[in-house]
């Protein structure tokens, strides 16, 4: 037999004489790392045992990566929930500490979706020189840096000057609105290098639902200092709410250093120049009709969706307090439910589920036209189901968006979803705080202006299930078979404190668990990257 014969490692024997010792003792070989006891004549065996050794290092350092990833979102939620100026305690300063107008909130509350036009043209500059992680540790120092400007300079705003105030307000929300839509983008970039698909659903799920519950405490924390001081010192009330938002956030930055991204991913996509990233872009519909999907549903959810705070202070007279019982509850639900929304996103697909929820979502939603000052308590069911259908529709277009975009132009494409999205966003909270503004010198009453834009508002929102459901999704079931699985969810149970029915929601029948389980005792090995 030839020297040469393939299959067959040969061994020198005078080596082997020499180092028979070693082999007795299983000492270690210095150049593969594995013991020569260990080894076989088949060289197959080897590169199996090194193949098999580097999954691992890989699922330990995916391992390390999600617990870096989950507790720097659970510190930096609060700021992150003070950044968008919609919410109800940033509604609460503008509007009713210093009495900004509803057109001038309006122009405030649209900030974050104008800067996330101006990213698409930055982040591709930024990308040429710049990995995914060096963007969104630099920019996410920068925001840091404006909201400690925030805190300190809060107390020398004039109170009485609603335009000087107006106009500061206007500046330090564009700069953090901006830092923050880079960081966005970079950030969803970021987090596909280095976790696979197979598992983001239950990763987001699980993710989300600790991000949920940190607001959730955040919240009950936070509303009830604020409204400690609401009647004596307002201004110092938002202060320490944001200084303990600043030194969470500086602790998550920190840990995002920790989390290890993939060089050789951006790589790849670094090396293909700007038009041949849109070139494939154009060649993907179904990513360009998710987009025009986004650009809808962002119209519909800011035409008059941000002033329906300010209608919970100036319709119904609520205080913090009580707002924050509200938003806490939808915290509750959204938390309980989101790891449930993982696995029927991984069992069904992101679209058909994503249809199913709007027409619910949007029913109850429209509860809103019937609140009153006399009947406040509706709000916990609105707030609760807005919490449970809002926190699975957000997941599954985050997780739809990762499924749709080309592996080769993924930055881009997500930075023309979020440019594209945001514009019509952008434009709605101008529209409809001038439609309220003009409604209102007319001598319209407030309660029932509101009711109005409620039915407008979840009315335009569900007419985008005709743009979502032209979508195609590979490897997703019917809108039928998501039905059928959603029938045992029982809403009201989640409402009420019962989450426990969520873990029999998506139980599959006994016979094909036994029948998967055969087949998955002798697994083939999985590229990690997939």
């Amino acid at each position: 037999m030839s020297d040469r014969t393939p299959g067959v490692l040969r061994i020198d024997p005078a080596i082997h004489e020499t180092r028979s010792k070693e082999l007795n003792r299983g000492d270690p070989d210095p150049q593969l790392g594995i013991r020569e006891t260990d080894m076989t004549l088949a060289p197959g065996a080897i590169a199996g045992e090194l193949k098999e050794n580097g999954i691992e290092r890989e699922d330990t350092l995916l391992r390390r990566n999600l617990r870096f990833c989950i507790t720097e979102g659970l510190v930096a939620m609060p700021i992150i929930f003070l950044t968008l100026p919609a919410n109800f305690i940033v509604s609460n300063l503008l509007t009713q500490t210093f009495g900004l107008r509803v057109s001038m909130f309006g122009l405030i509350v649209s900030l974050p979706a104008w800067c996330n036009v101006a990213q698409m043209v930055v982040i591709p500059v930024c990308g040429r020189y710049w990995s995914q992680k060096t963007i969104t540790l630099v920019f996410s120092w920068f925001h840091l840096a404006v909201w400690i400007g925030l805190g300190f300079a809060l107390p020398f705003i004039p109170k009485g000057d609603v335009v000087t105030a107006g106009r500061f307000f206007f500046i330090i929300f564009a700069l953090s609105s901006f830092s923050q839509a880079m960081v966005g983008v970079a950030w969803t970039s970021w987090v596909q290098e280095w976790i696979p698909e197979r598992v983001r659903g239950k990763v987001f799920g699980r993710r989300n639902r600790a991000l949920q519950i940190a607001t959730v405490v955040f919240l009950l924390l936070g509303g009830r200092l604020l409204t400690s001081l609401q009647d004596t010192d307002p201004v110092l009330g938002f202060q320490l709410v944001v200084a303990v938002a600043i030194f969470l956030r500086m602790l998550s930055i920190l840990f995002q250093q920790k989390i290890l991204g993939s060089a050789g991913y951006h790589s790849e996509e670094r090396s293909i120049n700007l038009r041949s990233q849109l070139r494939a872009v154009r060649k993907a519909p179904s990513l360009l009709t998710f987009i025009g999907f986004g650009a809808g549903f962002g119209f519909a959810a800011n035409f008059l969706g941000p002033f329906f705070s300010i209608f919970l202070y100036e319709g119904l007279g609520l205080s913090i307090a009580q707002v924050s019982r509200f938003v806490v509850t939808a915290g509750i639900t959204g938390a309980a439910s989101l790891p449930a929304w993982g696995q029927l996103y991984d069992r069904y697909g992101c679209r058909p589920v994503m249809m199913f929820v709007l027409f619910p979502w949007m029913l109850i939603g429209s509860f809103w036209a019937a609140v009153g000052p006399d009947n406040t308590w509706v709000l916990f069911i609105i707030f609760g189901s807005g919490g449970l259908f809002g926190a699975g529709f957000l997941l599954g277009s985050f997780n739809l968006l990762l499924k749709l975009i080309p592996r080769e132009a993924k930055t881009i494409a997500i930075s023309l979803n979020v440019a594209l999205a945001s514009l019509a966003a952008a434009i709605a909270p101008i529209l409809g705080g001038s439609l309220l503004d003009l409604a209102w010198d007319l001598g319209f009453d407030r309660i029932r202006t509101y009711h109005a834009a409620a039915i407008v508002h979840y009315s335009l929102l569900l007419s985008t299930v005709l743009i979502l459901a032209r979508v195609v999704e590979p490897k997703s079931s019917s809108v039928s078979q998501v039905i059928g699985a959603m029938r045992s969810y029982r809403q009201v149970g989640a409402l009420v404190g019962l989450s426990f029915l969520l873990n029999y929601t998506f139980v599959k029948k006994r016979r094909k668990r036994r029948n998967r389980s055969v087949s998955s005792r002798n697994p083939e090995p999985t590229d990690p990257a997939k």
